[in-house]
C-alpha cells in the first residue's frame, strides 16, 4: 500500500517507521525545506508544501492509497480569534478539504474540541453526540475538515484529546507557564472540563489500528476507564506545586464537561496504554 502523510512532524515521522516496517511504501510532507534531507531518510519521497496548496498535495499524493492527516495548528498562531480563525481554516479544512479531493481513504487526527461542551445531560459523549460550538474557530474548523474526510465512506475521523509525549514536547507544567509568560496568566479553556489527554504512542498506535482494521467514520480515543481531573484541579496543582500564580479560566474554547466514550473504538480490539499523566498532580 502506498501511504502519504501530511504532516512528517513527530507522529507523521513515528507512523512512517512503522509502516515502512511494516512494507508500505510511504512518502509525506514537511512546509520546511530544511527538514527534507533527513526525513528522505525515513520516507520514500518528501515533498515541501502546505495542505492548503490544492494543487501541489493533488501531485505529490498522486496514486496513493490512503492519505493520512496529522497537521495541527501552531499555538502560538491562535492567541486572538482572528488568528485562530485564518489559521485553523488553513490548516486544518483545507488540508482535509484538498486530501480528501486527491484520494478517497483519508485518516484524519481530529479533537474533542467539536464536541464544545457536550450539552445538557449526564450521559457519556459518544461519537453520536452532537457537535457544537460551532462559532469558535478552533472547534468549527476541525468540524469542516471533518466533514471534507467523511465525504467519502471510506473516510476515518479519530478524535483525540490533548496529547503529550512526543520528543521535544512540552509537559504541562511548561504549558502552564506558556500561559502565564505569554498569555498573561489567562487560559482559553473552561474550568470545570476533565483534562483527558492521550499520550503520543497511544496516537500512533490508534492510527495504525485504524489502518490495519480498516476503520471508517468517527472514533473517539481515550482512556475508556476512568474520568480525569479537571483543567482547574490540575492546573491549580501545578502552580500551587511550583509556586506560581493560578491561572484564570475564559472559557473560550469550551470542552467536554464529562466522560467521553470510547465503546466503539475499544469495541475493535483497540486499548489506550499510558495512564494519565495529570494525576500525580493532584492526588
Amino acid at each position: 500500500m502506498h501511504c502519504f502523510i501530511l504532516g512528517l512532524g513527530h507522529i507523521g515521522k513515528a507512523l512512517a517507521k512503522a509502516l515502512k516496517q511494516q512494507g508500505h511504501r510511504v512518502s509525506g510532507s514537511t512546509t520546511s525545506p530544511e527538514k527534507v534531507a533527513a526525513l528522505s531518510e525515513l520516507v520514500d519521497a518528501v515533498h515541501v508544501l502546505k495542505g492548503e496548496e490544492s494543487d501541489k498535495l493533488r501531485q505529490a499524493a498522486a496514486g496513493c492509497d490512503l492519505i493520512i492527516v496529522t497537521v495541527a495548528p501552531n499555538v502560538r498562531q491562535t492567541r486572538t480569534r482572528e488568528e485562530r480563525e485564518t489559521h485553523y481554516h488553513q490548516v486544518l479544512e483545507l488540508s482535509c478539504r484538498h486530501a480528501a479531493a486527491a484520494c478517497q481513504r483519508v485518516i484524519f487526527l481530529s479533537s474533542f474540541s467539536v464536541y464544545g461542551d457536550g450539552g445538557n445531560g449526564t450521559d457519556p459523549i459518544s461519537e453520536n453526540t452532537p457537535t457544537a460550538n460551532h462559532d469558535e474557530p478552533s472547534s468549527k474548523y476541525y468540524q469542516a475538515a471533518e466533514q471534507a474526510v467523511l465525504q467519502h465512506r471510506s473516510g476515518c475521523v479519530l478524535r483525540y484529546p490533548d496529547m503529550y509525549g512526543a520528543p521535544g514536547d512540552l509537559d504541562f507544567p511548561a504549558r502552564v507557564r506558556m500561559a502565564l509568560d505569554y498569555f498573561g496568566g489567562k487560559t482559553v479553556f473552561s474550568a470545570d472540563a476533565p483534562l483527558y489527554a492521550i499520550h503520543f504512542d497511544d496516537v500512533v498506535r490508534s492510527v495504525l489500528h485504524a489502518i490495519e482494521q480498516q476503520l471508517s467514520g468517527i472514533y473517539n480515543v481515550c482512556d475508556n476507564e476512568r474520568v480525569p481531573y479537571s483543567n482547574q484541579q490540575v492546573f491549580d496543582a501545578i502552580c500551587r506545586h511550583h509556586g506560581w500564580p493560578e491561572l484564570t479560566y475564559s472559557g473560550q474554547i469550551l470542552a467536554p464537561n464529562r466522560k467521553i466514550s470510547a465503546d466503539k473504538l475499544y469495541a475493535t480490539g483497540f486499548r489506550v496504554q499510558q495512564p494519565d499523566p495529570n494525576a500525580r498532580w493532584v492526588e
